[in-house]
């Protein structure tokens, strides 16, 4: 357990000190690289890095002040991912529901608009779509309001709008605080200058191949790109910690089972809220092989959660027992593309009581490398359990 706990705290440290994982970053190919170099030195021949095509963001800078109050900063702002370039001036046009239904150019061609409209927290195109509608509208730039109900209130979620299809629109974000300072100077005049742009990329998915003697497989994955602007630390530099380490430990065990373990790119990416991009690239470019199950680690070994394990199609997995609670299949995140193809699933989650996920306090001073090695130890059990 000393030698588990002293290498998930050098993996975290690794991966959360690089830049920005988002897609398309220097951060992100840093980390597959990474990646690949630590299979290989633990003893792994087969490892590829298995590319396929997505959108990568480019951010430089952003500015977002208060003219009329000695260009004071708008606390708690942060752009959105995929955010493109904006430079505007002005007092902002305020954008409710009602008036997001009814929307007309000429209100907000050319001007900074704040979305004062709530939807749900996993409701993430409609929020793409405002975004979308606000870019056809000729709008400069829209300020989205992250609210509580999904994210904690002392930092912005950057990835509450992340629509890569934006042509012009510069977007960003505000927590609590920057929503109450805006609303409170309504009729100020704010400059917003954001320094960032999208373009054609190619992400790449990270595999190591323990071959078996027998047919059966299984996959055991996570995603190592992050939300952008922060360390990624829970979501999901934990994840990849645990994927590393179990690589480690199953490397001579099961002789019989062929083991893929693999990190995907581009998770918190996608078009319409579809689905997750490396995992996809990877079920449909595996689609000869037959898998037994996949297990999945995302967002594990947070302080202040608990550590649940969500398990989809069951039925067709051996009985196990697990010293976490068993969840119903959530449908949020890799493991979704495994399921359409019929594959069972059992991903090891931590449902935390902050929600700092997606935002810069997702920080690598938030996780519990205890945790982190209980899961992966749990993980090595149950996979001796169900093979």
């Amino acid at each position: 357990m000393e030698k588990l706990c002293a290498n998930i705290e050098n993996h975290l440290h690794q991966l959360c000190l690089m830049p920005s994982r988002h897609v398309g970053s220097p951060g992100v190919a840093a980390a597959a690289d990474y990646i690949e170099k630590t299979f290989r030195s633990y003893g792994y021949t087969q490892v590829t890095q298995e590319p396929f095509p997505t959108t990568g963001w480019r951010f430089g800078s952003m500015l977002f002040v208060d003219l009329d109050e000695g260009c004071h900063s708008v606390p708690g702002a942060q752009p959105c991912f995929f955010s493109r370039s904006a430079d505007v001036t002005g007092v902002p046009v305020w954008l409710t529901e009602a008036d997001l239904k009814t929307l007309k150019s000429e209100e907000v061609k050319n001007r900074l608009c704040i979305v004062e409209f709530f939807s749900d927290g996993a409701d993430i195109r409609g929020r793409n779509g405002i975004a979308e509608d606000l870019d056809r509208a000729g709008a400069a730039a829209a300020v989205f309001i992250s609210d509580s109900a999904y994210h904690t209130t002392c930092a912005p979620s950057t990835k509450i709008q992340r629509s890569p299809l934006l042509k012009h629109l510069g977007t960003a974000v505000v927590s609590e605080e920057g929503a109450y300072y805006l609303a409170r100077n309504r009729k100020h005049r704010f400059k917003l200058l954001i320094d960032a742009d999208t373009f054609p990329c190619t992400s790449h998915n990270v595999a190591a191949i323990r071959p078996g003697t027998g047919t059966k497989r299984a996959v055991f994955g996570a995603h190592h790109d992050a939300a952008p602007i922060g360390h990624g630390a829970s979501d999901n530099a934990s994840g990849v910690t645990c994927v590393l380490e179990l690589s480690r430990l199953l490397k001579d065990e099961l002789p019989e089972w062929t083991f893929e373990f693999v990190s995907f790119d581009a998770e918190e990416y996608c078009i319409h809220d579809a689905l997750p991009g490396g995992s996809e690239a990877y079920v449909d470019g595996h689609r000869d092989r037959k898998w037994e199950f996949f297990m999945n680690f995302d967002s594990v070994g947070t302080y202040f959660a608990e550590d649940v394990l969500h398990v989809g199609r069951p039925e067709l997995l051996p009985e196990f027992d697990c010293i976490y609670r068993k969840a119903p299949f959530k449908n949020a995140g890799d493991d979704r593309n495994f399921d359409r193809i019929g594959v069972p699933s059992m991903w090891f989650n931590s449902h935390s009581k902050f929600m700092d996920f997606h935002t810069p306090l997702d920080a690598v001073w938030t996780m519990s490398v205890e945790k982190i090695a209980r899961c992966v130890a749990e993980a090595f059990r149950v996979t001796h359990n169900i093979c």
